[in-house]
């Protein structure tokens, strides 16, 4: 059982960096506010939206953690120093090394939490959040269409009359620039819907550049009509949106970075300071209980 005065000074401890540490993540919350409602937009599950927002949290605690124990080691110890306390305690025998004790015994156990965040947690998450974000905008491209702005579609224009259940559109009349020609694409369709994995269509019409080497100043163009037609809706929002996800160094787990050590070239540079990185992360939160501890204590005589 823990002695009456480890049990005081943890108490009031995590009663600050607790505090302290749901400031930092709602902090991180307000400023990533317009990705996640970017995200909630696509997806249209709250489901889905709640947990692409915890996935955000271990990205902040990194950080969040070491300052949040530096603020509430120099908070305690500031508090005792004004109201007396640490004076009587000094003067009932009660050593340094004894006074902060219990902060270096928890300061160890946040340390090895700390880097278990940045080891396996964190890595994880970053690429969760972007499989999901991945998913979600290639799973429906009308809805990817409709909301071009939000996955940030440029040379796009598109007017279409889309249905509340977002799997089905009318009209639709659709121009793209394609870089590779320099030219415009147009597509046309009386009717589009989504069913499972793939786009069905009606009373379509293509308008495409055709290249060609004979420069007579005129475009050769293609004209397509189809009465029906039917393909991958999966495939058709990979065309639409150029991004991928890509997994950094910041996103891959410790052992999969030992694994690129023994790479040559600028991935075992990479590796060697990310994990260097998580490493003085993780010693910063015993480092900061430290300084913390030592610039709260104050003395002084009343007189």
């Amino acid at each position: 059982m823990l002695p009456i005065f480890w049990r005081y000074v943890l108490r009031e401890f995590s009663r600050v960096f607790l505090l302290a540490l749901c400031t930092f993540i709602g902090i991180l919350i307000v400023s990533r506010f317009k990705e996640i409602a970017r995200f909630a937009a696509l997806s249209g599950n709250w489901a889905t939206a709640s947990l692409f927002t915890l996935y955000q949290i271990p990205f902040i605690l990194p950080l969040a953690i070491p300052i949040s124990c530096f603020l509430a080691s120099f908070l305690l110890f500031q508090r005792l120093s004004r109201s007396q306390e640490l004076p009587a305690m000094r003067a009932s025998g009660i050593g340094i090394g004894t006074l902060i004790a219990p902060l270096l015994c928890v300061s160890c156990l946040l340390a090895i939490l700390h880097f278990s965040i940045c080891a396996e947690i964190a890595p994880y998450c970053g690429r969760r959040t972007k499989t999901l974000l991945y998913e979600e905008t290639s799973a429906n491209p009308l809805l990817l269409l409709q909301r071009q702005n939000l996955v940030k579609l440029k040379h796009t224009f598109l007017q279409m009359k889309m249905d509340p259940d977002g799997k089905s559109a009318q009209d639709i009349l659709l121009t793209a620039y394609n870089p590779s020609n320099k030219r415009l694409f147009l597509f046309s369709a009386e009717t589009l819907s989504t069913v499972e994995d793939s786009l069905f269509g009606s009373n379509a019409a293509f308008l495409f550049h055709l290249g060609s080497k004979i420069k007579e100043g005129f475009d050769p163009l293609i004209l397509e009509n189809q009465q029906s037609m039917s393909t991958s809706a999966s495939l058709l929002s990979a065309v639409l949106k150029k991004h991928r996800p890509r997994i950094e160094h910041g996103g891959l787990s410790l052992k999969m970075l030992k694994l690129r050590l023994k790479e040559k070239g600028k991935h075992r540079f990479g590796a060697r300071i990310e994990i260097l990185r998580r490493y003085v992360l993780s010693a910063s939160v015993f480092t900061l209980v430290l300084l913390g501890c030592a610039y709260g204590m104050q003395g002084g005589r009343i007189l």
